[in-house]
């Protein structure tokens, strides 16, 4: 029979418990940093669980399952699927399935302009398009509002829908452009020399 010294257990037991202080303060600046980026993304008309996982899946360095999720953030499973699959509609996160692998993984997107650019893209067809869709309902007003003397109502919902599709047309055609275009026309002007 093999004789462990005392010393070497109590060593044991001493990294085990500094590993998990380790795991604990990881897994708090984790959590502090989703409830701030859910703070911070309140505007963007996206759910507040749906900003807490998207910033939690930030902070992760490999792919994670729908079961860490649950454990890390304390949701339900449901919450959590719904969550995740938000975030994949909205760009915001990858899901995939490794080789081999049953469970699904989710990672979020990286890139601070692809992110940006499907912020912008799900901002438009949550808002704009509804208002530019609202020219067709005023062509149709048009006769009845003019026997009811509402001329000005008229022109100014028209008023109204036209900036909203001019804006439409300037988002799907900036769309298409890279990086690099978007800095030299947002920040082409600020130059100065």
């Amino acid at each position: 029979m093999r004789c462990i010294p005392k010393d070497f257990l109590l060593s044991q037991k001493i990294e085990s418990l500094s590993k998990k202080q380790r795991e604990n303060t990881k897994t708090q600046w984790e959590l502090e940093f989703s409830k701030r980026w859910a703070a911070a993304g309140a505007h963007w008309g996206v759910p507040k669980t749906t900003l807490v996982v998207h910033g939690w899946l930030m902070a992760q360095a490999s792919p994670v399952s729908t079961d860490e999720v649950m454990e890390a953030l304390e949701l339900s499973r449901g919450g959590s699927h719904n969550a995740l699959q938000s975030l994949v509609e909205w760009k915001l996160a990858h899901a995939f399935k490794p080789l081999g692998a049953r469970q699904v993984k989710y990672t979020a997107e990286d890139d601070p302009f692809a992110m940006l650019m499907a912020v912008i893209h799900k901002r438009r067809e949550q808002e704009l398009v509804p208002i530019a869709e609202l020219a067709e309902w005023n062509a149709e007003m048009k006769a009845e509002l003019s026997l009811q003397g509402r001329e000005d109502f008229h022109e100014r919902i028209g008023g109204i829908a036209h900036r909203a599709r001019q804006l439409d047309t300037l988002l799907v055609r900036t769309a298409r452009e890279d990086e690099g275009w978007w800095w030299r026309w947002v920040l082409g002007p600020l130059r100065t020399k």
